[in-house]
């Protein structure tokens, strides 16, 4: 294996780590695996310490963001 495969293949682990963080989990889901309250997620949401997307009605949590503000 020369440098430039050596490259390639870092390269494309590293962008695989990049799309699986940055994952959209619907608002319903993410409570129920992180084992919390609506309430609470709507004060994080809130005070802006989660970051979320909303898509007409439904609202997803970016999870890579989750406990790091």
């Amino acid at each position: 294996m020369n440098l430039e495969e050596s490259i390639r293949q870092i390269v494309s682990e590293e962008l695989d780590k990049r799309d699986q963080s940055s994952k959209l989990t619907p608002q319903d889901q993410f409570c129920k695996e992180k084992n919390l309250s609506r309430t609470t997620v709507w004060r994080a949401r809130r005070s802006g310490q989660l970051e979320t997307v909303t898509i007409g009605r439904k609202v997803f949590v970016n999870e890579s963001q989750f406990g790091k503000k």
